[in-house]
């Protein structure tokens, strides 16, 4: 696993000692605790220590590095999770770390949301912190896709009446991270959904849904319809670091 993550996410010594020396925040909600749990066994792959992990630090008494998380705003209101993560750094994270990053969860974008006016806040916000912490390297990332459902799932569907609406919620997913693709440089995206929805040969897994291409999580990083097993959390945690090493000013 370890050397198919380095060659699939071009992580390496350098990249994690880089990480080591930076101060990180990083909000989040289920999927990006996947990505933590997985970043000790990145750095052991590579014969190295990984950098302190803990959750809602207040106060930090050194120099050296750290990833600080928090579990930001809640599932299903993207805006109260833009507006937490706001909240945080205004209230003293911006002040004590040289990165921070916040991801939204699949569950806050489905096929009925109204993606422009989320990005809208979502780039207010950004431009509003970059402007008032312009010493701190904001990495924007894109919203994690989900599987397709499962034909039992469909056939469930179809039985009862529900609306199976799978598809359409990852092509509004898409919506918002091309939005956020165009936007931003790409040394300022991490692009999870991307890496999540590639498979081990290099293939982007997608569908179709009313003529238009969605991109999907690909089957075998996933423990369900949108959480990461081992193997995906490793490969997302590898790329989720080099992207941290790439962006950080230190």
């Amino acid at each position: 696993m370890a050397s198919q993550a380095s060659e699939a996410t071009g992580v390496t010594i350098d990249h994690l000692a880089k990480v080591s020396r930076t101060k990180v925040f990083f909000g989040h909600q289920s999927v990006g605790k996947n990505i933590l749990d997985a970043v000790p066994g990145v750095y052991s792959a590579h014969g190295m220590t990984a950098p302190t992990i803990e959750q809602s630090k207040t106060e930090h008494l050194d120099d050296c590095g750290f990833i600080e998380h928090a579990f930001i705003g809640q599932n299903e209101h993207p805006l109260d999770k833009i507006r937490d993560f706001e909240e945080k750094m205004i209230s003293g994270t911006g002040g004590e770390v040289d990165l921070a990053m916040m991801k939204l969860c699949y569950v806050d974008v489905m096929g009925d949301t109204d993606v422009d006016k989320l990005f809208a806040a979502y780039r207010t916000v950004f431009a509003t912190l970059e402007r008032d912490f312009p010493k701190v390297a904001f990495i924007k990332v894109t919203v994690p896709v989900t599987t397709d459902p499962a034909l039992r799932s469909k056939l469930k569907s179809r039985l009862t009446g529900r609306t199976q609406s799978g598809p359409a919620d990852n092509l509004a997913r898409e919506r918002l991270n091309h939005a956020i693709r165009q936007e931003y440089p790409g040394d300022q995206v991490f692009d999870l959904a991307a890496i999540e929805s590639t498979d081990p040969d290099g293939k982007r897994v997608t569908g179709m849904y009313h003529g238009r291409q969605y991109y999907r999580l690909y089957d075998g990083y996933a423990s369900d319809s949108g959480h990461l097993n081992g193997e995906g959390a490793h490969i997302v945690a590898s790329a989720w670091l080099k992207a941290i090493a790439q962006a950080s000013p230190r």
